[in-house]
């Protein structure tokens, strides 16, 4: 297969597998959402290699020999060093091979989760003690019990949880891993989301502790009704939830009194490409709920019931500006 592609194409697959990662990551600038989409409608080969990157998980599927997606799936249950060294192999099979560095960060490892979503897309699962697991648009998260602990390891994204009692006969405790640190669950509801280099815990029902990942003797107990942004080594203030926290589980978005530029920041995260806020309507506010599954409607709604208009280049390149 490497011999069908030419120079211009290998060099644009490794460009789209960057792409790809650092639009998987979360928190993406509206300059690189630019920079992404003028790259995009560059050439042909450019769209081709965004396609492909973007199918490459559905391609392991149909891997045929000792590469196929059995002997991946088996990988993940042995070493780390095992899962990528199968993973490269296969990655270089399917010509993909220099954009190897790309796959190893957390938006890289998130497309060989146990669970995962795409952009758009909202996920409810049952895990084996009953608890049910949400993912968020663009997440992905890594699925562990063992007879010590149930471990949920969230690569990006966000996450809603509501545990269940355990039905071993010893509790095992129910934790959240981050890049920045370990949720220990205290009978609750709660959702956490995995920002660049941050994590956000929203507490819905009882309380969880957090223990930093740098200074493991740092813990934090947060109560109901409550959040915190924290980094590896430190805590930000404890605030009161936002209205409306955690309603994307239910495939809507709930605001109350919400300036309209935060608003749309939230619903850019639903769609590919860039769509933004001109900064003379930012502050004008709303209250409603609206579909997740249908963002283009949604900005139809706001254009009718709010002094601005959708000024769109491409469907990826979307502003909200003044009427």
């Amino acid at each position: 297969m490497n011999t069908s592609l030419t120079d211009n194409q290998r060099l644009s697959l490794k460009m789209a597998a960057q792409w790809f990662a650092t639009l998987c990551a979360g928190d993406v600038t509206p300059q690189q959402n630019l920079k992404w989409q003028q790259w995009l409608a560059q050439s042909e080969d450019h769209l081709w290699a965004w396609q492909r990157v973007e199918s490459l998980q559905g391609q392991l599927h149909n891997m045929p020999g000792k590469f196929s997606y059995q002997t991946l799936n088996h990988a993940r249950q042995q070493s780390e060093v095992t899962r990528r060294r199968v993973l490269k192999s296969l990655l270089v099979l399917l010509g993909l091979g220099g954009i190897w560095k790309a796959w190893q960060t957390p938006a890289g490892q998130g497309l060989l989760a146990d669970a995962r979503t795409a952009t758009g897309e909202i996920k409810t699962l049952r895990l084996e003690d009953g608890s049910q697991l949400s993912l968020n648009t663009a997440s992905a998260a890594d699925i562990r019990f063992t007879d010590t602990q149930r471990l949920i390891r969230l690569h990006q994204g966000e996450i809603s949880m509501t545990t269940a009692r355990d039905p071993y006969p010893v509790s095992r405790p129910f934790l959240v891993e981050t890049q920045q640190g370990m949720l220990r669950a205290l009978g609750t509801e709660f959702i956490v989301r995995q920002q660049e280099d941050a994590t956000r815990l929203t507490v819905l029902k009882h309380a969880v502790e957090i223990t930093l990942r740098d200074r493991p003797s740092q813990i934090l107990q947060v109560s109901e009704g409550h959040s915190v942004r924290f980094t590896g080594n430190v805590f930000d203030e404890v605030t009161a939830n936002v209205s409306g926290a955690g309603s994307w589980s239910k495939g809507v978005l709930s605001v109350s009194d919400w300036r309209l530029a935060d608003v749309i920041d939230e619903l850019s995260r639903y769609r590919h490409g860039h769509l933004g806020c001109d900064p003379r309507v930012a502050n004008l506010r709303i209250s409603g709920t609206f579909p997740l599954k249908d963002t283009d409607s949604v900005l139809d709604i706001l254009s009718r019931t709010l002094p601005v208009k959708i000024q769109t280049a491409t469907r990826y390149w979307v502003n909200v500006v003044p009427a």
